[in-house]
């Protein structure tokens, strides 16, 4: 039996030393923390040193190559002990923010409890680090695997330790504190209020049922009494609210400046009447000018229904297309409204290009025959063409913006035909036709 004994005891002590022996591979979460800190160090010194032999190896391939090599398991082992080389990164999950105390705050006491359960962890983990400092020191002395600058450096970090645990134990005693005064300031302060308001309420239901009628008079009284009393109870909620709304407003005007600028030019239409459904308008319209007719307006666009694309005076194009225009182009374009313009008048212009053998007395006679007997007023100007071949007359007139389409092709018409019957007129086109047909008649 006693030989069974000191076997057992022999057996116990040599497995209990070659643990003791082994300090650095213990599980102790400080003994580990500190161990890949020293391992990290270790890597960072020798990828330095690689580097180095690397600068001065440039012109040995053969020795540059293993240098690299050895560089990249460096840094494959560096990624390694990255994420826990300090013992900075075990206290930082138990930094504490205080928390504003409202309602749901004070009823769910969520935060007390998370804090409550963060201190209990950081209790243990305390707890493990003094046992770290107690087991190093005891290797210290048996084996001599521990130096006095492993044991120092704990004993230096055992004051970020100490103060971690007085802030928690602080916070939760100012979470407390919280707690009370939000108790006995704010808490009272939303029952009184909720008191007042079921009691208004009732009084005002009351009042209208024993009258059997309601007072408008009375209803705006009562409205205008909660409105009060709540701007009286939460004047410095309220000043805050609206340094929120203020900085919310800016934010908003920025991200949503198209659909305000939209808004409010539909305010401005609506009461300005500078456009109306039904007006003709012509307004920029990306590099071009669209003319047409408004037959929508809404709080966001005006939808036109495209008359013609002018892109000058002589050049009308017929589209019929339907354009969906931003209210805002009322801020940022140039609209010009033909409907407002000597109820709906504008000048339209037609052009006819003349030999210089033709009488232009004889033209102006005939342009004037031609216009007054259409009823329309009207100016005739001559200038010359950019070849100076020919005369160009330009016959500007007044027409309802309405008709001008329509008025443009029967004037032009009857024009052209005018001038035609007249021997002293002679259009630059007809006498190139009859150049062109007379030499047909010859051949």
């Amino acid at each position: 039996m006693k030989t069974f004994f000191l076997l057992f005891t022999l057996v116990v002590f040599l497995f209990g030393a070659e643990e003791e022996k082994n300090i650095w591979g213990n599980d102790n979460i400080w003994i580990k923390t500190y161990t890949n800190a020293k391992n990290y160090k270790i890597i960072i010194n020798n990828i330095v040193k690689i580097e180095s032999k690397i600068k001065r190896a440039k012109n040995n391939p053969v020795l540059l190559s293993e240098l690299n090599q050895r560089l990249e398991l460096q840094k494959s082992k560096l990624d390694l002990y990255e994420q826990n080389k300090g013992f900075d990164t075990l206290l930082y999950p138990y930094k504490f923010t205080m928390p504003n105390v409202n309602l749901y705050e004070y009823l769910s006491k969520k935060t007390r409890n998370e804090l409550d359960h963060k201190i209990e962890r950081y209790i243990v983990l305390k707890n493990d680090f003094y046992l770290a400092i107690s087991m190093l020191k005891n290797d210290a002395k048996k084996h001599k695997n521990v130096s006095k600058k492993d044991i120092a450096y704990f004993e230096e970090f055992k004051e970020n330790v100490d103060k971690t645990y007085l802030n928690l134990l602080d916070a939760k005693s100012e979470l407390q504190s919280r707690y009370k005064e939000y108790e006995t300031q704010s808490l009272q302060k939303h029952l009184i209020t909720l008191f007042v308001f079921v009691i208004s309420y009732l009084l005002y239901k009351t009042f209208f049922w024993l009258t059997r009628k309601r007072n408008r008079f009375l209803t705006v009284l009562y409205v205008l009494f909660l409105l009060g009393f709540l701007v009286f109870r939460y004047i410095d909620d309220l000043l805050y609210f609206i340094t929120f709304l203020s900085v919310a407003a800016a934010a908003l005007t920025l991200a949503l400046r198209e659909v305000i600028l939209n808004l409010a030019a539909s305010v401005y239409i609506l009461f300005s009447n500078v456009i109306r459904i039904g007006d003709r308008i012509m307004v920029q319209f990306e590099t071009k000018h669209t003319i047409g007719d408004i037959v929508d307006i809404s709080l966001m666009k005006i939808k036109l229904h495209e008359i013609g694309d002018y892109t000058n005076l002589k050049e009308v194009k017929n589209v019929g297309r339907t354009i969906y225009l931003p209210n805002s182009y009322i801020f940022t374009k140039v609209f010009y409204n033909y409907s407002r313009k000597k109820d709906g008048f504008i000048n339209n212009l037609v052009e006819f290009e003349f030999s210089v053998d033709s009488d232009f007395d004889r033209i102006e006679s005939v342009t004037h025959e031609v216009m007054d007997e259409l009823g329309l007023i009207h100016t005739i100007s001559f200038s010359l063409n950019n070849l100076k071949t020919g005369v160009v007359a330009m016959i500007s007139y007044e027409t309802n913006y309405q008709m001008a389409s329509q008025n443009r092709g029967e004037i032009s018409i009857k024009l052209l035909r005018a001038y035609k019957n007249d021997e002293a007129i002679i259009l630059k086109a007809a006498k190139a036709s009859a150049k062109k047909a007379s030499d047909g008649a010859s051949e």
